[in-house]
C-alpha cells in the first residue's frame, strides 16, 4: 500500500512554526514572507482536516495533534539534515548549475537566489540562461526551471507554480484614470506584444472584448524586454504573474484590469532522474517551491 504524505514544503514550514511558536520567526528562518508561511499552514491543516494550532490573542499554541505531529517531524528533519551533511561531505557536491530562460532568470530567480546561497553558503551557484530546453547530456546543467506543459517523461519533473496572464502598464501611463479599466479602454493605449506568450487577441476575446485592434503596437521576442518597455510607458503589455510580481509590488507596474487569464503553461523544476533523490537537488527543490509560493501569496 502506497504511503500518503502531505506536501513536503508544508511539513517543513509547519515544523519551523511549531519549533518557534511564531509565524514571523519561521518566515525569517526559511527566508520567505509570513504570508507564505500562513498559506502553507492553511494548506496542511486542510489536507489533514485537523487544526494544528490554536490562534490566541497575540500568540499561537499547538493543539494536541499538532504537538505530536511536530515532535515526529522535528526528529525526522534532524535525521534528514544529519544524513544530508554526511552525503554532501562524502560525494563532494559543492556546486549547482541552474539552467533557465532569460526572462525567468532576470525577473524572478536572480533577485532571490541569494536566499538559497544564505542557506547553503558552501555551495557554488551558477545560473545559465538559454533559449531552448537542455537535454542534460553534456553535464553543464544540473537542474532546469522550465515554462511549459510539464510533458517531459524522461526526466524528474516537479511543478513549481501555475500562472495567470493579464495586462500591465506603468502607473504614469494611466495617470488619474479610474480603475479597474474596461476591456474597451484598451483602444486608448498602444499594445506591447510578447511573442513568447499568448497573443493579445486571445486575452481580449477571453475577457469579452473586441479583437479588431488587437494587432496594433510594438513586438518583442523576450519577456523581460516587454516588461521593461511597459515600465517605460510604451503601452500595455501582457504580464505573467511570476515575472511581474516584483514590479507590481514595487509600484513600477500596475494591473489595471480585473480579469486574469490562467495560462495553459506552468513553471517546473526539471532534472535527470538519476539526480531526483540527491540531497542537494531536493534542498533546491524545497527552496524553490517555498519561493514560488511566497511570490504568489504576496502577489495575491
Amino acid at each position: 500500500m502506497a504511503r500518503r504524505f502531505p506536501p513536503l514544503v508544508a511539513l517543513r514550514v509547519f515544523e519551523a512554526v511549531a519549533r518557534h511558536l511564531s509565524f514571523t520567526k519561521a518566515a525569517d528562518e526559511l527566508h520567505v514572507t509570513q504570508a507564505a508561511v500562513s498559506h502553507q499552514i492553511k494548506n496542511l491543516e486542510e489536507w489533514l482536516s485537523v487544526p494544528l494550532f490554536l490562534r490566541l490573542n497575540r500568540t499561537i499554541k499547538l493543539t494536541k495533534e499538532g504537538e505530536a505531529y511536530a515532535a515526529a517531524l522535528t526528529e525526522a528533519f534532524d535525521k534528514i539534515a544529519d544524513a544530508t551533511d554526511v552525503i554532501l561531505k562524502d560525494n563532494g557536491q559543492q556546486a549547482i548549475n541552474i539552467g533557465t530562460f532569460d526572462s525567468i532568470a532576470a525577473n524572478w530567480l536572480a533577485p532571490r537566489i541569494k536566499k538559497f546561497q544564505a542557506r547553503f553558503p558552501e555551495m557554488a551557484i551558477k545560473i545559465l540562461t538559454h533559449n531552448a530546453h537542455s537535454d542534460f547530456a553534456d553535464g553543464d546543467i544540473d537542474v532546469e526551471i522550465r515554462y511549459g506543459a510539464g510533458d517531459w517523461p524522461n526526466f524528474h519533473v516537479v511543478k513549481i507554480a501555475d500562472e495567470d496572464i493579464f495586462p500591465v502598464c506603468s502607473p504614469k501611463l494611466l495617470g488619474r484614470r479610474k480603475r479597474p479599466l474596461k476591456v474597451s479602454d484598451l483602444d486608448d493605449y498602444g499594445l506591447i506584444h510578447d511573442e513568447m506568450v499568448m497573443e493579445w487577441s486571445d486575452w481580449i476575446e477571453a475577457a469579452g472584448g473586441s479583437t479588431a485592434n488587437a494587432d496594433k503596437g510594438l513586438r518583442y521576442n523576450h519577456s523581460h524586454i516587454v516588461i521593461r518597455a511597459a515600465m517605460a510607458g510604451e503601452g500595455m503589455a501582457l504580464g505573467r504573474s511570476l515575472l511581474v510580481a516584483d514590479e507590481i509590488h514595487a509600484g513600477r507596474l500596475v494591473a489595471p484590469f480585473e480579469f486574469k487569464m490562467p495560462s495553459k503553461y506552468s513553471y517546473y523544476l526539471v532534472r535527470p532522474k538519476a539526480l531526483a533523490d540527491k540531497p542537494w537537488a531536493q534542498a533546491f527543490e524545497e527552496w524553490l517551491l517555498l519561493e514560488a509560493a511566497d511570490t504568489i501569496a504576496e502577489f495575491n
